[in-house]
């Protein structure tokens, strides 16, 4: 943070020297923050689905831990979704606002249409608005899931943090099913690397992505229906 407070001062002053950079480039180092990783994606979504049933969560929540598990997707990308961008009959989801910075469409998956399906019927058939309305938010969308993280975490018997979701889906896509890196970080909307060569290349379509998201949303649903392994699950790394 005082690297940052220092750093416009430093372009607009001549003489000053941002601290943070002297004491850097004196031998000083920051501190990364270190990434939590799950154990398996095996251990941990089959304890994680039981969790979310036991915590009696209601169902547009419930539907929300659903869709990450699913989609990979940000949790803010996923409460400000809106019927308007939901093509129902053409199968495909847009999401406007993204960390990425730009639009992205994916396909549905059964799993995912399912949902949407579900959804619907409790809004009673509408077609626009906040997928997941509240009259409590002042955003007019559900917010606040981190709450239950706790909750499910202890029914579980490991914790869990909604990022920890999108993990297992890159996961399941990389680790069980092999699928090339490019693809996966387009299915999660993943920034392109600098790399020239892929740089050249036309972005995926949504028919490209249609049957890879469909397998790795059927080898998630397999994995969450297993039988939870008996044994511990250790910590997911830096909570």
């Amino acid at each position: 943070m005082l690297r940052c407070i220092y750093r416009r001062s430093s372009i607009d002053h001549e003489g000053l020297r941002n601290p943070v950079e002297l004491w850097i480039a004196g031998g000083g180092r920051l501190n990364r923050t270190r990434r939590r990783r799950i154990s398996s994606a095996a251990g941990v979504l089959p304890r994680w689905r039981a969790g979310v049933e036991a915590a009696g969560l209601p169902s547009a929540h419930r539907d929300i831990f659903t869709i990450g598990a699913y989609t990979g997707m940000r949790l803010g990308e996923m409460i400000s979704l809106r019927w308007e961008r939901i093509d129902v009959e053409r199968r495909i989801l847009r999401v406007e606002e993204t960390k990425a910075g730009e639009p992205l469409k994916l396909p549905f998956t059964r799993q995912l249409a399912a949902v949407f399906e579900r959804r619907r019927a409790e809004a009673g058939g509408r077609d626009e608005g906040w997928v997941f309305p509240s009259s409590a938010s002042v955003t007019g969308h559900l917010k606040n899931l981190h709450r239950y993280h706790a909750g499910i975490g202890r029914a579980a018997g490991t914790r869990l943090w909604f990022r920890g979701l999108r993990n297992a889906f890159i996961t399941v896509a990389e680790r069980d099913l092999m699928l090339p890196r490019p693809l996966t970080k387009r299915l999660v909307n993943h920034a392109r690397d600098d790399d020239i060569t892929e740089g050249y290349a036309a972005d995926w379509t949504v028919e490209q992505l249609r049957e890879p998201a469909q397998r790795v949303a059927d080898r998630i649903e397999a994995l969450m229906n297993a039988t939870a392994p008996a044994e511990g699950i250790r910590q997911p790394d830096g909570a």
